[in-house]
């Protein structure tokens, strides 16, 4: 059977992390060589004919497209653009003006800012990159960001705003998350990001989860339709196969956290493992109401998708805070765990979306 070219990707990527020490934090090689790979499949694919949200498949995004493209600068505010993210407007109009309408060029331009913004955040924070991308794959945040084009942005940014929570530079913060939020309205739920992440986990964090989760239940209706607002989209309630799959995530993320904390228990000592653990709480509460709608779990995500370096620092060893399992005699159990995750993610990736009409059958552009 032919080898897809997402298992290639993964061959790839891989073979490249051994090759450049890619289980190093200082390998900046492996990091722009995954960088390329990763930007291939998802910039370089036929956006014409491949994908959820495509010309051919009569998505929101290509019509989108040439509304604010085709509309004249003095009126686009008013006429062709998003009131909810006007930096997008801008953004699109721009690169279809430089691209002269080509759709294609303007997913190209999306996916090489997308990747440096996460490229960048495993290199910088990452213990482990390589499984920090495989948790990028195996968690399909990866395919999601196909056509989820206007969060992918955001994320991008975000990651920066990041920076400012672990530096201490507030303003820095919001001017970041501001941004984002340009981009993509429904990120301004990362604007107390930067409180939440300089907790510590005891009886003020514990309160702070339970007043985030009654408020969120109590305003969920208003919520629920800022987010249908600013999405521009009623099609945004699942299947109910759709939504057992995100009560499913409830549990995994459930996992992760208190495979975390009882692994490595946070500590003042690293603030961003610390960081990490307190969004992850934040992203269970989010999900916690996919049941209601799965637009929750776009919310969610906003705090999830930093868990593609909190993992590797669970398992890192010579870490900050201290590990019950990286000790002489249980460094064999780590590298088997370590070992079984990772194979777990690249399964459940390939899984995905090689038995999934939406990712398959992938071609490039060149290939129309």
């Amino acid at each position: 059977m032919q080898m897809t070219v997402y298992t290639w990707l993964v061959i790839l990527l891989v073979a490249a992390s051994l090759l450049l020490k890619g289980n190093r934090k200082q390998s900046k090689a492996f990091v722009i060589v995954a960088f390329l790979l990763l930007f291939a499949v998802m910039g370089l694919r036929d956006v014409y004919a491949f994908g959820g949200d495509t010309w051919g498949s009569g998505g929101s995004y290509p019509n989108i497209y040439m509304k604010i493209g085709t509309s004249e600068w003095n009126v686009l505010y008013s006429r062709g653009g998003d009131n909810y993210n006007i930096g997008f407007t801008y953004f699109t109009k721009l690169v279809y003006q430089l691209s002269n309408g080509d759709y294609q060029i303007f997913i190209s331009v999306i996916s090489i800012l997308v990747m440096a913004g996460y490229m960048r955040f495993i290199a910088k924070y990452s213990p482990s990159p390589i499984q920090s991308i495989l948790c990028f794959l195996g968690l399909l945040f990866y395919p999601f960001l196909f056509d989820a084009i206007k969060q992918a942005l955001a994320m991008g940014v975000l990651f920066f705003a990041f920076d400012a929570i672990i530096e201490k530079k507030p303003i820095r913060f919001i001017v970041f998350t501001l941004i984002a939020s340009l981009l993509h309205f429904p990120a301004l739920v990362f604007l107390p990001a930067y409180w939440i992440g300089r907790m510590r986990l005891g009886r003020k964090y514990i309160a702070t989860m339970a007043a985030l989760l009654l408020l969120t239940y109590i305003f969920r209706n208003q919520l629920l339709n800022i987010m249908l607002n600013a999405y521009k989209d009623s099609n945004s309630v699942a299947s109910m196969t759709g939504i057992r799959f995100l009560r499913n995530k409830v549990l995994l993320m459930i996992a992760i956290a208190v495979f975390a904390v009882v692994i490595r228990p946070p500590s003042a000592k690293d603030p961003v493992y610390n960081t990490l653990l307190m969004f992850l709480g934040v992203a269970i509460i989010f999900q916690t109401f996919c049941g209601y709608n799965n637009i929750f779990e776009r919310l969610a995500d906003y705090y999830f998708h930093t868990s593609i370096v909190l993992i590797p620092m669970i398992f890192e060893r010579g870490g900050k805070s201290e590990s019950r399992l990286d000790t002489p005699e249980n460094r064999k159990y780590l590298q088997y765990i370590t070992l079984f995750i990772c194979a777990f993610f690249i399964w459940r990736f390939l899984s995905t979306v090689n038995h999934s009409s939406t990712y398959m059958p992938y071609q490039f552009f060149w290939q129309r």
